[in-house]
């Protein structure tokens, strides 16, 4: 079924106050922020391992990334049965799902060991790696996205040469 505008309306201004919610609460008092260790921009203060950062940690990837990868599983293995149901597979189900833990992987396992132990130790170099990967995930979502959708591949593909990929036709009749 199409998504109605009063619904997509209502998820875009959750998404926005879900986001200021989050990013707001460091300001308030719970959570901190700080320089990223090449001091380029700011990030959690993953330094302290205090309650108040423990906690506002783990509340913020239970949220932010454990509930989101769970309804991202569930509904691409929805959409895969649909896939397999039809016997058209228009798009890999799977690989949103593993950008997102590759992507954000390394900055969740570097925040939560700072939560149990001094991360100080390791190079500011090193430190800055996992938070520069998951500003990519934008950019390869958009790759993702339009690289493992066959319709939008073969209209890049028809863009960039102006060639239109034309499709094996399989006779139903002969199945």
């Amino acid at each position: 079924s199409k998504l109605q505008w009063s619904t997509a309306v209502s998820m875009i201004v959750f998404v926005w106050l879900f986001a200021a919610f989050w990013s707001v609460m460091p300001l308030l008092g719970w959570g901190e922020y700080d320089y990223e260790p090449l001091r380029t921009c700011c990030t959690l203060d993953y330094s302290k391992g205090d309650r108040n950062y423990i906690t506002f940690l783990f509340t913020l990837s239970i949220f932010n990334f454990m509930i989101p990868g769970f309804i991202m599983l569930t509904a691409y293995q929805s959409i895969h049965q649909k896939f397999k149901k039809s016997g058209h597979y228009k798009f890999n189900t799977g690989l949103p799902l593993k950008t997102l833990v590759i992507c954000w992987g390394p900055y969740c396992l570097l925040c939560f060991y700072a939560a149990v132990e001094n991360v100080m130790f390791i190079s500011p170099k090193y430190r800055m790696i996992p938070a520069v990967i998951a500003k990519t995930v934008p950019t390869v979502d958009a790759f993702v996205y339009a690289l493992g959708n066959e319709n939008y591949r073969g209209g890049i593909w028809q863009f960039l040469t102006g060639q239109k990929i034309e499709k094996a036709e399989v006779d139903n009749k002969t199945k």
